[in-house]
């Protein structure tokens, strides 16, 4: 798997995050390969492109137009990470059927009230497990990578072999889209400008006032107050605020945060598994191994340095040999047999199906326990992105405290690291926990862990950062084509704006609305002035034809020139409108919820 890790070509894990804060995009376009008759899934993709040709070609003969019309020689949608995979992919690698399913019918067969009354009670859940169970890389797209490379090594000529990487190497440069439209599709819902720039230092005269008894006199306090929130805003302005605004708690809002939990977690529940079965001695040799090692370094005083160590050893090794499809290959092996243990809820889900979890969930959850899932599923996030070199940098950086750590715990007397330790944890309960208990907006800057691991994001920080700089290339191919991307179109969305019907126009440097009748602006922006970008979903009836999409876009401005905000309704590719609105400017965005 040499051939995959190196800078041709995407690797299998998200791309990294080059100098300056941006991800480098792919220069390699590929096109997706022809249909092969061996593979199910193309042949699917390829019966869904004829589909929508004939549909096209319906449309035309009745003088039907697009939702969306677009101006000639205008991509309509210039997606800066197009969406990969449509349709669910039911492939396996070797096991056709799922043992599950058999002793579903059994047990229907010998009680059948009892099971019909479960799934019944457990259809949302049902629903919402599914849900997890195919997101981001679905274990199909696996499965379908996997073979796609097994042709590569099996091929017998040199076209065969040209025609099989052409097609794992498309399959892998899908993985990174379908990690970008996962994210940004279901897990962001609202951004807003970095406030960092916008809070302004004021001089200490701002706050001195004259009294008759003492003349001028500075209040200290409020001026310490304003240095405090500068300084808090120049130095950690984009863990101000964060996860402030949650939604109303419901299953539709929690599962989100649910499933990021369930997903950036997965390397660290196959961690506690490992352990789980250490600890239970099903391999007495392995574990005997383990207790001589940790009674060892526990008589050295060596316990600390050596988890440290392992930790940067295992961080080390993942930047030196990184993901390989072998690796996938051996978790869909175990994912597909049900007589071993599943290492991740992910695989269990894909094991067993969904129970009735998420219903006893939804009864218990609250806002602050939202807040709390998101700020886990960050953590979980960073840790992930910490361990796959997301940011270089930053990842360096903080194994350099590790092994300042390890350095520090291998030398100082154990005498004065209990104390150091003890101190610390007194200034955590007296001094951090008061700080993010009553100020819930700067809980993040009183985190330990956000401080050692400062600065490396979560997956949507890092997905904002791909699509900004697929925005930035697609600006450059289009000036250099046409000669000024400024004024160029790129997305054209259907939506309501008020009481007019019309279409919401995404251009490179701002967006308008345009009324059907008349064709008259009555709405426009540049992203510059954008204070705030939301994504909405209200209730609508299945049952009332023409109810419309509930999928809205709030749009609030800093400028009171613009009217304060728009809110644009019925918005069926909204999703896809608030990533061309993020990729195309410029802003550096703070990811609110």
């Amino acid at each position: 798997m040499a051939d995959l890790h190196n800078d041709n070509i995407v690797a299998l894990d998200r791309a990294a995050i080059k100098q300056g804060g941006q991800v480098q995009p792919s220069n390699q376009e590929l096109p997706h390969p022809s249909p092969l008759p061996h593979s199910g899934y193309r042949v699917r993709r390829s019966f869904d492109e004829h589909r929508h040709a004939a549909a096209a070609k319906f449309r035309k003969a009745l003088h039907i137009n697009e939702p969306s019309n677009v101006r000639p020689g205008v991509e309509a949608h210039p997606i800066l990470a197009k969406e990969s995979t449509p349709e669910p992919c039911k492939s396996r690698l070797d096991h056709e059927s799922s043992n599950s399913e058999q002793s579903t019918v059994d047990r229907l067969l010998h009680n059948p009230i009892d099971t019909i009354k479960d799934k019944i009670s457990a259809q949302g859940s049902h629903q919402a497990a599914a849900n997890v169970a195919t997101v981001e890389i679905s274990h199909g797209q696996e499965v379908e990578l996997v073979k796609a490379q097994d042709r590569v090594e099996h091929a017998e000529t040199n076209d065969e072999k040209i025609t099989a990487v052409h097609e794992r190497d498309w399959l892998v440069k899908e993985r990174q889209n379908t990690y970008v439209r996962w994210t940004m599709d279901r897990h962001v819902t609202q951004c807003r400008p970095l406030p960092r720039d916008a809070f302004v230092r004021k001089s200490r005269s701002a706050f001195e006032h004259k009294t008759i008894d003492e003349g001028t006199v500075i209040d200290w306090k409020a001026y310490g107050t304003h240095l405090l929130q500068y300084y808090a805003q120049q130095y950690g302005g984009q863990y101000i605020g964060h996860g402030s605004s949650p939604p109303a708690p419901t299953k539709e809002s929690i599962m989100p945060n649910v499933e990021r939990i369930i997903i950036a977690s997965a390397p660290f529940q196959s961690l506690i598994m490992a352990a789980r079965k250490v600890y239970r001695w099903e391999d007495p040799k392995a574990t005997l191994g383990y207790l001589i090692l940790y009674v060892a370094l526990l008589y050295w005083d060596l316990l600390l340095s050596g988890m440290l160590s392992a930790i940067v050893y295992m961080v080390m090794s993942r930047q030196l040999f990184g993901k390989t499809i072998k690796e996938v290959r051996t978790d869909l092996e175990r994912t597909e047999d049900q007589d071993q243990t599943a290492y991740t809820l992910t695989e269990y889900i894909e094991k067993q199906g969904g129970g009735s979890w998420v219903e006893k969930l939804q009864e218990d959850l609250g806002p602050w326990l939202m807040i709390q899932l998101c700020d886990v599923a960050d953590l979980f996030e960073i840790l992930r992105n910490f361990y796959e070199w997301r940011v270089p940098g930053r990842t360096v950086a903080t194994l350099s405290i590790f092994l300042l750590t390890i350095l520090i715990t291998t030398f100082v007397p154990t005498y004065y690291l209990i104390k150091s330790s003890a101190l610390g944890a007194g200034m955590v309960f007296f001094g951090l926990f008061p700080l993010a208990s009553n100020f819930p907006d700067y809980r993040l800057l009183a985190s330990i862990p956000r401080r050692v691991f400062w600065n490396i994001p979560t997956h949507a920080e890092w997905a904002v950062k791909s699509l900004q700089a697929e925005g930035s290339r697609y600006r450059h191919d289009t000036q250099t084509g046409l000669g000024n991307s400024a004024n160029t179109d790129y997305g054209f969305y259907p939506a309501h704006l008020s009481k007019d019907k019309g279409r919401l126009i995404i251009s490179a440097s701002s967006m308008r609305f345009e009324t059907n009748i008349g064709h008259r602006i009555t709405w426009s922006i540049d992203y510059t002035n954008i204070a705030k970008l939301e994504k909405l979903d209200r209730v609508k009836s299945k049952v009332i034809p023409g109810g419309g999409s509930g999928k809205d876009l709030r749009i609030a401005s800093s400028l009171a020139d613009d009217g304060g905000e728009a809110v644009l309704k019925d918005m069926e590719d909204r999703d896809q409108a608030f990533s061309q609105i993020v990729g195309f400017s410029e802003i550096t965005w703070q990811i609110v919820w």
